[in-house]
């Protein structure tokens, strides 16, 4: 059975989908579950497989959650989202690029963590924050990625989320990523699978490669 088939997350998802949020509820202490929950699936070399993941076992995480997809390098579609997003971005994320949550500003550095997720393979935990807009105030928070293996067992997937650190009213503005905010990128077993080419040197700047196949935290800002 394909990794496509499995269905469990997706319909879990699309329960928590229904009508819109005028505001994004915090979400801390979901981010923290669904990071548990995902260490817990890991297998000897970290990354669990897609296919484990259950719905059911991170409701209180779902509205803020989603699956991505990579297609290429600095790309990756959303293959299901919850409520949070789709309320975020106004319309049906299935097979949008995940950049649509960022700023012009803050794409080109968030392609480059978003391939050290899959390419590490690595988790990520970014900062995000957007700007006081009209009656709207500035809304900061986490964003977490998480990467996964598919049914051949390449790193082409990854679950993750969008945690703000309080409630907000966001409609459909974007996010930039702060320089003098700190970050989180745990380096996992080296990947294997399909090589994306990436034109350039478009590595974080302080940030080594892992040798060895052992987690490994480094905080650093790019």
């Amino acid at each position: 059975m394909a990794d496509d088939d499995i269905h469990d997350l997706d319909e879990g998802f699309d329960g928590t989908a229904a009508g819109t949020l005028s505001h994004v509820p915090a979400g801390r202490q979901a981010m923290a579950q669904l990071e548990a929950y995902w260490r817990g699936l890991a297998g000897p070399d970290g990354v669990p497989y897609r296919r484990d993941l259950d719905a059911t076992r991170i409701e209180p995480a779902l509205p803020h959650a989603f699956v991505l997809e990579r297609v290429a390098a600095g790309i990756a579609r959303f293959r299901t989202g919850g409520q949070l997003i789709q309320s975020h971005l106004g319309f049906d994320l299935k097979g949008m690029p995940v950049s649509l949550l960022f700023s012009a500003e803050g794409r080109k550095t968030f392609h480059t963590w978003l391939d050290r997720c899959f390419d590490g393979p690595a988790l990520v935990d970014l900062p995000v924050a957007t700007r006081r807009f009209g009656f709207r105030s500035a809304a900061s928070g986490r964003f977490l990625l998480l990467p996964l293996r598919d049914q051949q067992g390449h790193v082409t997937r990854a679950v993750g989320g969008l945690f703000l650190d309080h409630s907000a009213q966001l409609g459909k503005v974007r996010f930039d990523l702060p320089d003098d905010a700190p970050l989180r990128c745990e380096i996992l077993r080296p990947a294997t699978g399909p090589v994306y080419a990436v034109a350039g040197d478009r590595r974080p700047k302080g940030l080594a490669e892992a040798q060895k196949p052992y987690l490994r935290l480094v905080v650093s800002n790019p």
